[in-house]
């Protein structure tokens, strides 16, 4: 009787479900699933191919009669189809796959549901390993909260998180907890130039000038020459130069406006350099091509289609009701809350705030090759030209880590290989936040990691633990890899303390610290004020505010906490003895320090002030002029043209394009308008008296 249960026919559920294998290739084998069953009476199925991420391509002319199956692939080129027979109780899937005139063996087995079972478990055990290890070393780090994010083949593992979003009220980090993700932003406004480049309005690698006329950058060249590729890629020639904007009140267009004046300290294409700026500079071509803000494109054009519903550009536009994660710094051996940076201007470069939830949908449809729930949000070539490596990074291998390959730069995403795994990630940090989104596209698996700590680098810790953790593989202590030994860390910093530079003692300033006062200003970083606080020396600068402490000679160190560094500002004279310049390493891989020229007193240029002064003076029984014309100030003497005056210092201007002229007024005994002037020239002191 036993022996005639194989002669029982099969029913269509031993036909339908998901089949998975491999087309034999030459010297390789291309790996695919495909997934079979009826609608209305009729069979339908289609196809995945993660290598060359192809996911749900639909199976056309798709017939299954007796034991033969048979269907085409229009989508692919070369009249592509599959014959072939279910074999072994419909357990087995063998046949030939036919493209371009040629065939190849295919063959498939039936996913078996207690393997299903039996790694459902198994991914269920990784994750409660992983929330265990991550609530472990998140309290050894400092790092308040940590939310996470799993995806695998498809389906949600993980969506919660561990640790506290607010730590003062004991407040849980969930699925639906804010963060900022600060430069996983960039992959964002990648996404909005492969977004106009589908629209049809944008070229990857046409100059980005022929979309901008007033595109310009310091070096020529580059200004010519930068296309959207470059932008994103990191390979401008400019260094970070983060200062200009970090903590400053300039518009996106101001810092837009002020490219042409930062100086590059490499050539352009020459050398790969992490770079905010061209990001920003990336957003402001999508507002030129979308005539919308970078915002409202990304809003409309991203977030609403991938159901992002709760993501935001600022924690300011969070509803009352948003679970928010506070921001946190490390201070010693505990999490020291600190306030939320706004960083609106630099916006396309890192300021995104989303929650787990909201940041899966965006990995999910990077896996799924640009399709969201089966429809196509964008072509599947440009998300392979985002996760194309387009910039190798120099130096990126370490000896710590020997199988992961040397890092490339795609479009807003690091791409390298871990072993014969390709990884696409990108981490983000700004004030009191870190992020890591992390792909392996190959294996279909996606991963988030957003905390409340800045500078950590325990997001990519996490990664590669869950990696393991998922793919069952060998364990690697990953922690005391990135952290190395704690004890032997602070004898190092210690010693590192030890070899800082120290100032050369017993030397005094050569001015009265009044005479170091005043506005320096550059054309591309802004100004930076010095001033008298009491007795002390203060330095304002963007949003941060000093004490200017006398290192050495006319060196003076300003330690800024936002920055955790020390600032060393260095004043020159110039021949006159008169301070006129600044200058400070705002831009450490910047050969020369930044320089500031000091600005003449406010009191110069003020309309009540030159009325004071201006008026006929008598000089030897001649008469000269002062007086404003239009917008400038002359002063005239008989016989000769008019002279235009420039604001120098304390009621003093120069002569403009005269070497070593000068003109001073006096304003004797409290009178309200100047009684005298004198000319300072290079062959004596003349004065004169008003008329």
């Amino acid at each position: 009787m036993l022996s005639l249960l194989w002669l029982l026919p099969l029913t269509a559920q031993d036909y339908a479900g998901r089949w998975k294998g491999a087309i034999e290739l030459p010297g390789t084998k291309l790996e695919l699933a495909i997934d079979l069953s009826q609608k209305d009476g009729k069979w339908i199925g289609d196809m995945d191919i993660p290598l060359q991420q192809i996911k749900d391509m639909a199976l056309a002319e798709l017939t299954l009669e007796g034991n033969a199956l048979k269907f085409k692939l229009p989508e692919v080129p070369g009249n592509a189809s599959f014959s072939g027979n279910f074999k072994n109780n419909a357990s087995l899937l063998e046949g030939d796959f036919t493209q371009m005139g040629q065939t190849f063996a295919m063959r498939l087995e039936k996913e078996d549901e207690v393997a299903k079972r039996e790694a459902k478990a198994r991914q269920d055990k990784a994750i409660a390993t992983l929330l265990q290890l991550a609530d472990s070393l998140r309290q050894k780090q400092q790092v308040p909260g940590i939310g996470i994010g799993i995806i695998q083949d498809g389906k949600i593992a993980l969506a919660g998180g561990v640790g506290q979003r607010d730590a003062e009220k004991n407040l849980p980090v969930t699925a639906q907890t804010l963060f900022a993700i600060g430069s996983s932003s960039k992959a964002f406004t990648a996404m909005g130039l492969g977004l106009l480049v589908d629209d049809g309005k944008l070229e990857w690698d046409k100059p980005v000038i022929q979309y901008m006329p007033d595109f310009q950058l310091y070096d020529e060249f580059a200004t010519k020459e930068m296309t959207a590729v470059d932008l994103v890629t990191h390979q401008s020639g400019l260094p970070r130069h983060d200062l200009m904007w970090y903590g400053s009140s300039f518009s996106r267009q101001e810092i837009y406006n002020r490219l042409r004046f930062l100086p590059p300290n490499k050539s352009f294409r020459s050398a790969w350099q992490y770079q905010n700026l061209m990001y920003m500079t990336a957003g402001v071509l999508i507002e030129r091509l979308s005539g919308k803000s970078w915002e409202e494109f990304t809003r409309e054009r991203i977030f609403k289609p991938l159901g992002m519903a709760n993501s935001i550009f600022s924690v300011k536009e969070a509803p009352k009701t948003a679970e928010t994660a506070l921001p946190y710094r490390k201070d010693g051996d505990k999490a020291a809350r600190i306030p939320n940076r706004e960083i609106a201007a630099i916006g396309p470069a890192g300021s995104i705030h989303s929650n787990v939830n909201d940041m899966l949908k965006w990995v999910q449809m990077h896996l799924d090759a640009g399709k969201v729930n089966g429809q196509a949000f964008i072509g599947a070539d440009v998300i392979n030209k985002m996760h194309h490596p387009h910039k190798v990074i120099e130096s990126s291998e370490s000896p710590e880590f020997p199988e992961f390959s040397a890092r490339s730069y795609g479009l807003g995403w690091f791409v390298y290989n871990r072993g014969d795994m390709k990884v696409v990630q990108h981490g983000g940090n700004i004030d009191g936040f870190s992020a890591y989104v992390y792909m392996l596209p190959k294996q279909q698996i996606g991963m988030v990691f957003l905390t409340n700590r800045d500078g950590t680098g325990l997001p990519g810790v996490l990664a590669n633990y869950a990696t393991d953790l998922l793919l069952d593989k060998p364990y690697t202590d990953w922690y005391t890899k990135a952290f190395g030994d704690e004890s032997k860390k602070k004898d190092e910093e210690k010693d590192e303390e030890s070899k800082k530079k120290k100032p050369v003692p017993g030397t005094t300033p050569s001015h009265a610290l009044k005479d170091y006062a005043g506005k320096y200003e550059h054309p591309g970083y802004g100004i930076m004020e010095v001033k008298m606080v009491g007795d002390s020396l203060h330095m304002a600068f963007n949003s941060f505010d000093a004490t200017l402490r006398h290192w050495h000679y006319d060196v003076f160190n300003a330690f800024i906490p936002e920055l955790e560094s020390d600032v060393l500002v260095t004043f020159y004279n110039n021949k006159d003895g008169v301070i006129e310049k600044l200058s400070a390493p705002l831009e450490p891989s910047m050969p020369e320090d930044i320089v500031l020229t000091k600005l003449p007193p406010d009191l110069l240029n003020d309309d009540k002030y030159i009325a004071s002064i201006s008026g006929a003076y008598e000089l030897e029984s001649a008469t000269c002029t002062v007086e404003k014309k239009g917008a400038k100030l002359y002063v005239t003497l008989v016989g000769q043209p008019p002279y235009e005056l420039t604001p120098y210092r304390d009621n003093e201007f120069k002569l403009k394009d005269l070497n070593g002229f000068s003109l001073v007024f006096y304003f004797e005994n409290g009178t309200e308008k100047a009684n005298a002037c004198e000319f300072h020239q290079p062959n004596g002191v003349f004065k004169a008296t008003r008329k």
